[in-house]
């Protein structure tokens, strides 16, 4: 069964690997879903002004696939297996504009791991908070674009990481409101290791692992970094909407796209 909802099918394009056709060079447009019309997750619903294609079958879907070009992959478990895993995944590093992600009931932990290992983008627990599953599904179709999903870059080195706000990897410091606010070595290292990957979630541990190298620091200092960062980059910082906390991975940055900051933003700086 096909649904598509508002402009019609995903544009066509092509398939890179796993006897996929080469890519297009158009910008993937549209998302395309396997999952059962009558599920639990209304895409079309939660999403009314994306257009979405969505099979209920396999086979279905992989032809969608092999024949378009969308910008975002959901696979909904069940009516997706283990071999609609595999396939997304080769479409997926054939696709680096594109991405990937699994929706699975929340005893399938080992399914949304392997998920990750293939490359999909994320993995989420369909037994989460509606607003988290809505949340992370509109950031992983917000990194679709080219060059969105890259950094972005300002001048000198620096990179926009709030509204108003600039990374300055020359100086070691956030530059925002007009003033020069100097971090702490781990936030410095913390925040441009997650600004230069965008929409990719990290675990705690393997932030320890690349930035603290030390295996006797406890778990929860990555959490006081991040609290630090968030009093420096956010507009609220008790509601990030740029260093964000992925329930169950870490935390992911999602990138500013605009580059002006609004009226009134940023504030004065604290004292430190």
């Amino acid at each position: 069964m096909t649904q598509v909802h508002n402009q019609g099918p995903v544009t066509a394009g092509g398939m890179a690997a796993a006897g996929f056709a080469a890519p297009a060079e158009t910008a993937p447009a549209g998302w395309l879903a396997l999952a059962d019309p009558d599920g639990p997750v209304d895409l079309a619903r939660f999403f009314p002004d994306v257009e979405i294609r969505v099979e209920s079958a396999s086979t279905a879907f992989s032809d969608a696939l092999s024949t378009g070009e969308p910008s975002l992959v959901v696979l909904i478990e069940p009516p997706a297996g283990p071999g609609d895993l595999q396939r997304v995944a080769a479409w997926r590093a054939a696709h680096v504009h594109s991405r990937a992600v699994l929706l699975s009931a929340h005893r399938a932990v080992a399914a949304r791991l392997h998920a990750l290992e293939l490359g999909f983008d994320d993995a989420l627990d369909l037994s989460s908070d509606p607003m988290e599953v809505v949340g992370r599904l509109s950031i992983a179709g917000r990194r679709t674009a080219g060059p969105a999903t890259r950094p972005n870059y300002g001048s000198e080195g620096r990179i926009l990481v709030g509204a108003g706000v600039e990374l300055d990897r020359r100086a070691h410091a956030i530059r925002r409101g007009g003033k020069l606010l100097p971090l702490r070595p781990k936030e410095m290292a913390l925040l441009e290791f997650l600004a230069v990957n965008p929409g990719r979630a990290f675990t705690r541990a393997e932030l320890l692992d690349r930035l603290w190298h030390d295996v006797t620091t406890h778990p929860r200092v990555v959490d006081v970094y991040v609290f630090w960062l968030r009093s420096k980059i956010e507009r609220d910082p008790a509601n990030p909407v740029h260093l964000l906390t992925v329930r169950g991975s870490g935390y992911l940055f999602d990138p500013p796209s605009y580059p002006d900051s609004p009226e009134g933003w940023p504030p004065s700086l604290p004292e430190r």
